[in-house]
């Protein structure tokens, strides 16, 4: 498993590179890599991308840590090219960073220092609790990826009792059932009027007043929704509901809308509720019935052809986040040397001014700094042109515009084709839960 971290850097932003590439805590600098600046200049550079974009952020980094349990068997090498993966996904190659992986504390721990500021666009990055999800999300994926243990989430609701906690997980708590019961509700709700009666649908009786509560039958009293937890009072729900339907509204790119079918024979709230029994019973039959009518539309004859539609539009997602990383790949190549170009034009005269100075320590002691971006860009620009023709900083920003807006379709296209698999993944499992619970039970019986 792996714990996340993430704070803003104000003001030491030198101090906090020096301190993670510390040699005795990264094997002799062995675990150092960087993305978009050298290492070694990567405060400079950062710097720079602040003042090409005439950015006022107040941050100058951010201070990302993974830490992994010392109990996972793994090893510094493998914990790095994680966080390479991890740091790629996160800032999805808009932002500098410098990643490092320490092994001096009893556990291995990735440091990823990176720009506050994007050098593709020059926007902040924001931190709050949405995208320390994201990040903690990342994290787990990468984790279960790599066999690694992950942190399971913790329990927010208040006053649970620990009779209530071992009822739970043996699905006997009235409160447990109730929280299955309104998740299953608001996904299935246009509103809150909608909810109430698909609540009443499943057996509740509901009691509105200050707070709303639900009474199973057998139950002997009324629980208040907000007793289960802070995500289930009625402000809660709402708010649910809405930003389901928001998000359907935005995300309408399938043509036939259609919902996953209820397994009959395994599911606990059919055994257990008559009134879920029934409304289960009409909603498989109205999405099987559309999960037919969608593979008709596609000419799907029959679930072997399901299989092979799922497969070939499959392997057309592979192609197209394939296409997508080559026009990434040259998007940060030109913006490197957009970057570089602008370093060297810059400091060019600064630089010649130190090859003839007579004093060379002394100049080089007062102009470090730029003489050190100076050299770096002009490695950087010597590498680039054993491979690529060069051009005018005005035809590589005319190039770059290019890509990007190809990279935008790209990506649009990538995310239709990303919601037909989705659908065609939903349709294969409709039509195997109702093959299954339709299919008859055959007794060997003996002939006499």
């Amino acid at each position: 498993m792996a714990v996340t971290k993430i704070h803003p850097i104000k003001t030491t932003l030198k101090y906090a590179l020096d301190y993670i590439m510390d040699e005795s805590k990264t094997d002799e600098q062995i675990l150092i890599s960087a993305y978009g600046c050298g290492h070694e200049t990567a405060y400079l550079e950062f710097q720079m991308t602040k003042e090409r974009w005439n950015s006022s952020a107040k941050n100058l980094a951010r201070h990302l840590i993974q830490s992994f349990d010392p109990d996972d068997d793994i090893t510094p090498e493998v914990a790095h090219e994680i966080g390479i993966k991890f740091a790629n996904k996160i800032l999805k190659n808009h932002y500098e960073y410098v990643l490092t992986t320490h092994i001096d504390k009893g556990h291995i721990h990735n440091y990823i220092l990176f720009n506050n500021v994007s050098f593709e666009d020059g926007k902040s990055y924001i931190s709050n609790k949405k995208t320390y999800k994201q990040i903690r999300n990342i994290s787990d994926e990468l984790c279960r990826e790599y066999g690694l243990h992950v942190i399971e989430e913790e329990s927010k609701e208040k006053g649970k009792s620990y009779k209530e906690h071992m009822e739970k997980n043996k699905g006997t708590s009235w409160k447990a059932q109730l929280k299955y019961a309104i998740d299953s509700a608001i996904k299935k709700s246009k509103n809150w009027d909608s909810f109430l009666q698909i609540m009443q649908e499943m057996g509740y009786e509901i009691k509105e007043g200050k707070h709303v509560s639900f009474r199973a039958k057998d139950q002997q009293r009324f629980t208040r929704s907000k007793t289960i937890g802070d995500y289930y009072t009625e402000e809660s729900i709402r708010e649910r509901i809405n930003n389901r339907n928001e998000f359907r509204e935005k995300n309408t790119n399938s043509l036939h809308p259609v919902d996953r079918i209820i397994d009959m024979k395994n599911n606990e709230k059919v055994k257990n509720f008559k009134g879920y029994e029934f409304w289960a019973k009409q909603h498989n039959l109205k999405n099987i019935s559309k999960t037919l009518t969608i593979m008709n539309q596609y000419g799907i004859k029959n679930i072997e052809n399901l299989y092979c539609s799922i497969k070939e539009e499959s392997k057309k997602i592979s192609l197209k986040s394939q296409e997508i990383k080559t026009i990434e790949s040259k998007i940060n190549e030109i913006s490197l040397q957009i970057k570089n170009i602008e370093i060297i034009e810059k400091y060019e005269e600064l630089y010649s001014n130190y090859q003839t100075s007579q004093e060379k320590a002394q100049f080089y002691q007062a102009h470090s700094d730029g003489i050190i971006l100076y050299e770096s860009a002009v490695t950087s620009m010597e590498d680039n042109l054993k491979i690529n023709k060069p051009m005018d900083i005005s035809t590589l920003n005319n190039e770059l515009d290019r890509l990007k807006n190809m990279k935008k379709i790209e990506v649009g296209k990538l995310k239709t084709q990303k919601n037909k698999v989705s659908e065609l993944n939903l349709l294969k499992s409709n039509l195997e839960t109702y093959m299954k619970s339709k299919k008859p039970i055959i007794e060997n019986k003996k002939e006499h």
